[in-house]
C-alpha cells in the first residue's frame, strides 16, 4: 500500500478538549482509520510551531487519506491539516525513471517562444 506522510496544527478548540478530558488520541481513532484500510505506523504529537502532529501511515489510496484528512478537518480540531505521498527509494527511483522515458515529449514554454 503506499505510504503517506500527515502533518498539521491542531487549533485551540482541540487543546480545550485534550484539556477538559485527556484521551489517548490514537486510540479513539484507531477504528475510524480502520474504516479506511488506513495502517498508521507513526502518530505523534510534536513541540513545532508550524505544525504539532505527525503521522506516518499506508492507505489503499489517495482517496482514502484525502476523505479522512477533510472529516478530521471539519470538526475544528486542527487549524491546519495536510498531507503527502511519501516513497521508499526505489519507489521514488521509479518515478524519476518514468519521467526519464517521457521527459522528451514535454515541450516547455521557452522553446514554443523560441528562447530555449
Amino acid at each position: 500500500m503506499p505510504k503517506y506522510l500527515i502533518h498539521g496544527k491542531t487549533s485551540s478548540d482541540f487543546a480545550a478538549a485534550m484539556l477538559n478530558k485527556p484521551q489517548d488520541r490514537y486510540e479513539m481513532l484507531l477504528p475510524f482509520f480502520e474504516q479506511f484500510g488506513i495502517d498508521v505506523s507513526e502518530f505523534v504529537f510534536t513541540s513545532g510551531i508550524d505544525f504539532n502532529f505527525v503521522s506516518v501511515l499506508q492507505a489503499p489510496d489517495d482517496a482514502s487519506v484525502d476523505a479522512m484528512v477533510n472529516i478530521v478537518y471539519s470538526t475544528g480540531n486542527f487549524s491546519n491539516i495536510s498531507y503527502a505521498r511519501a516513497y521508499d527509494s526505489k519507489e521514488y527511483k521509479a518515478v524519476f525513471e518514468l519521467g526519464h522515458d517521457k521527459m522528451s515529449a514535454y515541450v516547455s514554454s521557452m522553446q514554443v517562444a523560441g528562447i530555449d
